[in-house]
């Protein structure tokens, strides 16, 4: 009995001597760390589109299907031959398919308190679509394209979108500036603890983002792709984590 008290003893001594050479270790491995210093560094660039996108929908109505749809030809010539007039080629323009749909008009009936539906012909619609890098030209018809209103047919043009189709190289461009933006950003921080970057442990890209020139839109986490302003903003920020020699 006394022999086995004595090894259960030993055993549970040789226990501890372990574990506290473990956690001895354990700690000057901690102590041994080097100091780490995170960053986001950030770049900016004011940016032209050079993509619009200008869609037009045109309209004609009549008292049948035939009807209707001759309308809508006469109305689709006259905005082709206007839109080619004044400088926009067939292959800036694309069209969607043509729409035909039956209409109906709503009439109160004073008898039974209520609405009664009527037919009204048939409408047909289509829309136009102008893409082009050439932007001044766009704008200049999208902004006289009220002209039309006098031919008496009927239209709705929307306000253009505008692109920018060089993102990949922008992107790695800013990257770069954004990454030796977090460099002197670590030195700064560095330098004012009397301390000194190391090397590189990880760095990651944040958020790329483009917003209007002199907007107020604001930045998102997600990322915001401005299209309604010609003139833009593209940033991007990067997580950089460096190590720190004292």
């Amino acid at each position: 009995m006394n022999r086995t008290k004595l090894l259960l003893a030993a055993f549970a001594g040789i226990v501890i001597i372990i574990s506290a050479w473990l956690l001895a270790q354990g700690v000057t491995n901690f102590r041994k760390e080097s100091p780490k210093l995170n960053v986001t560094g950030m770049a900016e660039k004011q940016i032209t589109s050079d993509l619009i996108v200008w869609n037009i929908t045109l309209k004609a109505k009549g008292d049948n299907r035939a009807s209707a749809y001759s309308q809508y030809k006469r109305v689709a010539a006259i905005m082709r031959k206007y839109l080619k007039a004044h400088g926009i080629t067939d292959p800036a323009l694309s069209t969607s398919s043509v729409d035909i749909n039956q209409e109906t008009r709503q009439v109160y009936n004073r008898d039974s308190h209520q609405y009664d539906s009527y037919d009204d012909g048939f409408s047909v619609t289509q829309t136009f679509t102008v893409r082009s890098n050439d932007v001044p030209l766009v704008e200049r018809v999208y902004q006289n394209i009220a002209e039309l209103y006098n031919e008496g047919i009927d239209f709705s043009s929307n306000a253009p979108l505008y692109y920018y189709t060089k993102l990949n190289d922008l992107k790695m461009e800013m990257l770069n500036k954004a990454s030796e933006n977090a460099y002197e950003r670590a030195q700064t921080i560095a330098k004012g603890s009397h301390s000194a970057i190391g090397a590189m442990l990880s760095s990651a890209m944040g958020v790329f983002q483009i917003v209007g020139l002199n907007s107020e839109e604001e930045y998102s986490w997600g990322g915001t792709f401005n299209t309604s302003s010609k003139e833009k903003v593209a940033s991007i920020t990067v997580r950089t984590t460096y190590e720190v020699e004292n």
